[in-house]
């Protein structure tokens, strides 16, 4: 295991987390030798041997396994989704809570004003002017997850060195690590792009969830069954068995 120093801190849906993310692409680039890069939190786990992980990567005829779908833009006093409040906004934190009091208060709230709580508080979002959107680099939001080859990372490495404004841009955006490597990927020609994040996931809450459900002893059958790479979420704290389960049958622990 390699540690990407020096440390820096990280809020989790800002700026910094995406920096974080281009910075650890950065890093593999360049002390690294790998043919693909996966990511991963600490609420996923391998659901196949590692090895028919690494084969079947290995015989991808895409560049990239990520999830990319076209975000657009918002029509004037029309509905805004959570996707185009994220990243057709101009985000920032307050200091005042007066401002987020004024914000919630106001009269075209949804349509021009946002507020968002986020875990370092609450933010303001107002409707961009400009955004680096258009056709020659249409908007995609995804999850976080994905697998890249080397082609892949080197492709966004190279974006975000060239395009300074769209980082720059991307930074008062919310969560800005659903999209902008997304929107890299998707918006360049020379890329194969799978949707198939071969992560297995399960959302049952409804419409308004903002995460996948935690996993379960009683998940496990479907999970092996799915024949995909990775699960998540998993937490000891609720399950712990499953994971013992996984390293059982899986893992030959």
């Amino acid at each position: 295991m390699q540690l990407v120093e020096p440390s820096s801190p990280v809020n989790w849906g800002e700026a910094s987390q995406l920096e974080m993310v281009i910075r650890c692409l950065r890093f593999c680039i360049a002390s690294v030798e790998f043919d693909w890069l996966v990511m991963l939190s600490g609420q996923d786990y391998p659901i196949r041997p590692i090895a028919e992980i690494e084969r079947a990567l290995g015989e991808e005829d895409c560049d990239a396994l990520v999830e990319a779908r076209p975000c657009p833009r918002p029509g004037v006093r029309t509905p805004v989704d959570e996707f185009s409040s994220r990243y057709y906004f101009r985000w920032w934190h307050p200091r005042h809570a007066s401002l987020v009091s004024l914000a919630r208060a106001s009269t075209r709230k949804g349509e021009l004003v946002r507020t968002r709580a986020m875990p370092s508080g609450d933010w303001i979002g107002t409707r961009a002017v400009r955004t680096p959107f258009g056709a020659g680099l249409i908007c995609h939001r995804g999850s976080d997850w994905f697998s890249l080859s080397r082609t892949a990372v080197k492709a966004i490495d190279a974006f975000a060195a060239g395009h300074p404004d769209v980082l720059r841009y991307y930074r008062r955006t919310l969560i800005p690590t659903e999209s902008f490597i997304q929107t890299v990927l998707a918006n360049d020609g020379s890329l194969t792009i799978s949707g198939d994040t071969r992560r297995y996931t399960v959302w049952d809450a409804g419409p308004h969830q903002t995460g996948p459900d935690v996993l379960r002893l009683e998940d496990l059958d479907a999970m092996l069954a799915s024949g995909f790479d990775f699960a998540r979420k998993f937490d000891p704290t609720v399950d712990s068995a499953v994971i013992d389960e996984i390293d059982r049958r899986v893992h030959a622990i």
